[in-house]
């Protein structure tokens, strides 16, 4: 074993006090280094300590301000909510005041010219509407049951557009145009059914008139038809809008 590490070597070499003396110093040392890595450590932890109070209160801030948020989001909805339940009930009133408007005109209607209705049904409207395409439009027609029935009233649509091409008279099926299938044709409602679509003007055809016929099958068994001239529902002041097809 090498003299360097005996302890009985050092001491018979300087002797025991001065090598007491330098144990002392070195234990000082360790301790002195333990405790400077110690309040390093102590003040590495308290700064992450602080960094992570600092990113909690962050955090706080930024939930009182999301809660805050919420609570006026929740508000502004709330308003909403009232306006829009105020405006369903407007449209309700209006939409039962039209539909006893359109009873009594019915009512008449029958007594005037009952060729007009059947099983309750009558042709109501029809609009023509220009798209934002050249010679591009969009129709909107709708029938309308104006008698309380449990059952639903079933039955078909043709629509023609009659026209003139260079003076000769043509006749043109308008669902077809529009790309509406078989059953997009047919109808079984209570109150009242939509048809939409999107169709382009034929070549050089001066359209004049639409002619409506619809046939019941269902809770019924008639066929209602109805003439609309083009001056009368070519609505060609309004702003064009491009629409999709549908059918209620």
């Amino acid at each position: 074993m090498k003299p360097y590490f005996n302890l009985k070597y050092w001491q018979q070499r300087w002797g025991a006090f001065p090598v007491f003396i330098v144990m002392i110093i070195a234990v000082v040392l360790v301790v002195y280094l333990a405790y400077l890595a110690g309040v390093w450590h102590a003040k590495a932890l308290k700064q992450e300590v602080s960094e992570q109070e600092q990113q909690l209160d962050q955090l706080y801030q930024r939930l009182e301000q999301m809660e805050y948020q919420r609570h006026v989001l929740q508000v502004e909805l709330d308003i909403e909510r009232s306006a829009n339940q105020s405006l369903q009930d407007e449209l309700s009133v209006l939409q039962n005041d039209n539909y006893g408007l359109r009873r009594d005109l019915a009512f008449y209607q029958k007594i005037m010219a009952p060729e007009l209705q059947e099983a309750g049904v009558i042709i109501d409207s029809l609009t023509i509407t220009p798209n934002r395409s050249e010679n591009h439009f969009h129709f909107s027609l709708a029938l309308l049951q104006i008698e309380q029935r449990r059952n639903f009233v079933q039955g078909n649509v043709t629509v023609e557009l009659v026209g003139r091409t260079a003076g000769d008279k043509k006749r043109y099926n308008l669902l077809d145009l529009a790309n509406l299938g078989k059953d997009d044709r047919s109808f079984s409602m209570r109150y009242f059914s939509l048809y939409e679509g999107d169709f382009l003007m034929p070549e050089g055809l001066v359209p004049e008139r639409v002619e409506v016929k619809v046939r019941v099958t269902k809770g019924g068994n008639g066929t209602l038809e109805r003439t609309f001239f083009w001056k009368d529902i070519n609505r060609s002041d309004a702003t064009p809008s491009v629409r999709s097809d549908g059918n209620t």
